[in-house]
């Protein structure tokens, strides 16, 4: 009695053909890795939370006065949230804010700021909740960060990766 095995590697080929052409391409995946990546870090925003998930520290009374109450800190104009994107470069994802002026205000709210004085720009005068002032020292943005790469988000990379290779195998015939 026996028992005999032929390997026939034609198939495993077409297989191992296509997974490398899918890594020396990654666009689609890293792009459904952007999108993911997007939509859970939107999410947490819309919260007013951390990528490690703590509250951000609640607005002021003073900027709660003046109606920001829309979503917690940071949505009151939603400008923010707006430039909040994905890029992909050949093999590159990017997240982040665009514009200059967003990123800067990117980096204020996630690193926090020192105390700083805030004078007029095109008036004689500022007037803030009430308060009329040739100037106001401001106590500082507290920090809120806005991006990272939490445990749960490198899962949702890893599912991501996974998933998208599974479509690839299976159009392998």
């Amino acid at each position: 009695m026996q028992f005999e095995i032929e390997f026939k590697a034609d198939h495993l080929k077409r297989v191992m053909e296509a997974v490398r052409r899918e890594i020396a391409t990654p666009q689609e995946m890293l792009g459904s890795m952007g999108e993911s990546l997007l939509r859970v870090n939107r999410e947490r925003h819309d919260k007013g939370l951390a990528p490690d998930g703590t509250r951000w520290k609640e607005l002021s009374p003073l900027t709660l006065a003046q109606g920001n109450r829309k979503g917690g800190p940071l949505n009151k104009s939603g400008d923010l949230l707006h430039s909040f994107h994905y890029q992909v470069t050949g093999n590159r994802l990017v997240l982040g804010f665009d514009g200059a002026f967003e990123a800067k205000k990117a980096v204020w709210h996630h690193f926090g700021t020192d105390p700083y004085t805030i004078v007029p720009k095109h008036k004689a005068v500022l007037a803030f909740a009430g308060i009329v002032s040739k100037r106001v020292n401001h106590p500082g943005l507290p920090k809120r960060p806005l991006v990272g790469f939490p445990v749960s988000d490198q899962k949702l990379v890893a599912d991501v990766t996974a998933d998208h290779l599974v479509r690839v195998l299976k159009r392998v015939r």
